[in-house]
C-alpha cells in the first residue's frame, strides 16, 4: 500500500469513528480530575506542628476562654481575637513599635504585669482588661471592627493610633479590618459556632 493510500485509509477510519462518536446517545465519561482541591488553612498558620502556630492557637484559645469567663458573647469574643490579631498578631510581649522601648501587651498595650510577658496569663489579664472597658461601650459588637475600637479607644490608658502600629499607612481602621476574617475564623475553629 502506498503511503498516500494509507493515509486516506487512517484518515477515513479516524473520521468513521468521529461520526460514530458523535451520534451516539450515550454519555461519553470523562476524565477523573486531577486538580486536588486546596486544603483548609488555620487561622493560626500552616503548620500545626510550627511554634508560632501553637503559640497563636494558645493565646486565641485563651483569650475567648476569658471573654466567655466574663459572661460575654462570641460578638465580643470575636472582637477580642479581632484587636489582639490587629494590635500583635495574637502575641504578647512584642516590641511596641519605635520610639518606645517598652514591650506590649496582646492587645498592644505597654505591658505593666508582674507575670511573664509570654504567657497565658498575661494573655488573660489583658482580656480582662478589655472585657472591663467594653462595658462603658455602646457600639453593638456584631459590627466587630467598629466594636474592638471602641473597646481600645475607651481605655484610660489612651490609645495613641500613631504609636500602635509599625508600618507607615497603617490604621487602626485598616489593621482592624484586615484582622476581621482571621478572628471569626480563628473562633469558628475554636468553637465550631458563627
Amino acid at each position: 500500500m502506498k503511503l498516500k493510500n494509507l493515509v486516506i485509509a487512517v484518515s477515513t477510519g479516524l473520521l468513521a469513528v468521529g461520526l460514530v462518536s458523535c451520534g451516539s446517545d450515550e454519555p461519553v465519561a470523562s476524565a477523573p480530575s486531577t486538580t486536588a482541591m486546596p486544603a483548609t488553612v488555620s487561622a493560626f498558620g500552616e503548620d500545626a506542628t510550627d511554634l508560632a502556630y501553637k503559640i497563636n492557637k494558645q493565646n486565641a484559645t485563651a483569650i475567648v476562654e476569658a471573654v466567655e469567663e466574663r459572661g460575654g458573647t462570641p460578638e465580643q469574643a470575636v472582637a477580642a481575637l479581632l484587636a489582639g490579631q490587629a494590635e500583635t498578631g495574637w502575641t504578647s510581649g512584642l516590641s511596641l513599635p519605635a520610639p518606645a522601648t517598652a514591650i506590649a501587651d496582646i492587645y498592644g498595650w505597654r505591658f505593666a504585669y508582674n507575670i511573664g510577658a509570654d504567657s497565658t496569663d498575661a494573655v488573660r489579664v489583658a482580656t480582662y482588661t478589655f472585657m472591663d472597658n467594653a462595658a462603658g461601650v455602646d457600639v453593638d459588637p456584631v459590627y466587630p471592627v467598629a466594636y474592638a475600637l471602641a473597646v481600645q479607644q475607651a481605655d484610660t490608658r489612651e490609645y495613641v493610633e500613631d504609636k500602635r502600629f509599625y508600618k507607615n499607612g497603617e490604621t487602626a481602621a485598616s489593621e482592624y479590618a484586615k484582622a476581621q476574617p482571621i478572628a471569626e475564623s480563628a473562633y469558628t475553629e475554636l468553637r465550631g459556632e458563627r
